[in-house]
């Protein structure tokens, strides 16, 4: 009596394992595919209309010292995308730039980590491999905020000789890209 028991009790489990799998692989056949991802991604961008333009900071980075007046070439445009570990939307620009450094497209560009406390900030660096672009973890996002009056991310700054030339809300750093190397006047 008692193995008839046990043997219910064994099919019962084995029943309640196998249809735990079948809903476990129901859910993952609904989420989005990175090339859905990707498609479904804005490509729309836009002025952060806060954004101090003309600013020059009064201190940079050690890290970010590459873009300063009198390091960097004036008359050409640097791009820093300021990201934040609390964003989702940030960590798919992260995972967009190390795609594309997996593919050796993806320089030129500098990357500042918005984030509340600086271990969080490096993790994220390391975890989406930004540490092959020149970085900074800006604890708290004072550095941006204060610099540049900017609070929000994914935020592209355009930097032209150590001053804040635009700065720009985007989705897709293809789609930035594109923007930021169209002729003036062209929009």
């Amino acid at each position: 009596m008692m193995e008839i028991f046990f043997g219910a009790v064994l099919l019962i489990l084995v029943a309640a394992v196998v249809l735990l799998f079948a809903m476990l692989g129901e859910l993952g056949s609904r989420l989005p595919t990175e090339r859905e991802t990707a498609a479904a991604r804005d490509t729309e961008i836009w002025p952060l209309d806060d954004a101090r333009l003309g600013a020059e900071p009064g201190s940079w980075p050690a890290e970010l010292a590459g873009l300063a007046p009198g390091s960097a070439d004036l008359d050409a445009a640097q791009t820093v995308l300021v990201l934040s570990t609390a964003c989702s939307t940030c960590k798919d620009v992260a995972q967009q730039l190390s795609d594309e450094l997996d593919r050796g497209t993806g320089n030129g560009m500098a990357v500042v980590v918005s984030t509340g406390e600086r271990a969080r900030g490096e993790r994220f660096v390391r975890q989406y491999g930004l540490e092959r672009l020149t970085h900074y973890v800006d604890e708290g996002g004072s550095w941006v905020a204060d610099a540049f009056n900017v609070r929000m991310s994914p935020t592209a700054l355009v930097m032209r000789g150590g001053r804040l030339e635009s700065a720009l809300v985007f989705q897709d750093v293809q789609a930035l890209r594109t923007k930021v190397n169209e002729p003036k006047g062209v929009s």
